[in-house]
């Protein structure tokens, strides 16, 4: 069998697609406030931090060359479409008063609905990236360690650690919202 047979046959056999993925880690406590601060505070993406954990979970570690890619497919759409999209959300929280509030709602609402849209998209394009360009992880030991490893890379692509307040404790509490503890041996972790 062929390598990319392989990637697509452990993606159709992967429990999850990255988004489906992405919205159930997100939901666990403790998730949302840890990636707002590191995106806010220290200018990384949610979408590339949570990818990594995903690649992870389900492929052998990526390359610098897959990480970069993935940085290059985050950063310009988020450029283009969804920074926009979330400027525009943020700045109608306080719209002019002379703005009536039920168009305004209206419209931020449908906002919010298009940036959400505009992350699943991006994260569509992340997924095939890794699909395309990583290998199946043969097991789901050392998940932890590969989610490290493709934080690291990425972090390294940014200057996030240069950022005040930084520190890798930050990306070891993300690391273990995902696979504690007890489970970065492989037991358990998806």
């Amino acid at each position: 069998m062929g390598r990319r047979f392989v990637q697509r046959i452990a993606l159709l056999t992967s429990p999850q697609s990255f988004w489906e993925w992405s919205l159930e880690f997100y939901a666990r406590p403790g998730v949302e406030p840890t990636l707002l601060a590191l995106q806010d505070r220290h200018g990384l993406s949610v979408n590339m931090l949570v990818w990594c954990l995903w690649c992870g979970a389900h492929f052998q570690t990526p390359t610098d060359l897959v990480v970069r890619k993935a940085v290059d497919i985050s950063t310009r759409w988020s450029a283009a479409v969804t920074m926009p999209l979330r400027e525009a959300r943020r700045a109608l929280k306080a719209p002019p008063i002379q703005a009536p509030k039920e168009m305004t709602a209206s419209l931020r609402a449908q906002i919010v609905k298009d940036e959400l849209a505009a992350e699943k998209i991006e994260q569509a394009a992340l997924e095939r990236l890794a699909v395309e360009n990583l290998v199946a992880a043969e097991s789901p030991a050392e998940a932890a360690v590969r989610a490290r490893k493709a934080l690291a890379a990425y972090i390294r692509l940014t200057d996030a650690a240069k950022s005040h307040g930084f520190s890798v404790s930050l990306i070891e509490n993300l690391i273990g919202l995902k696979f504690p503890p007890s489970e970065s041996d492989g037991d358990g972790v998806e």
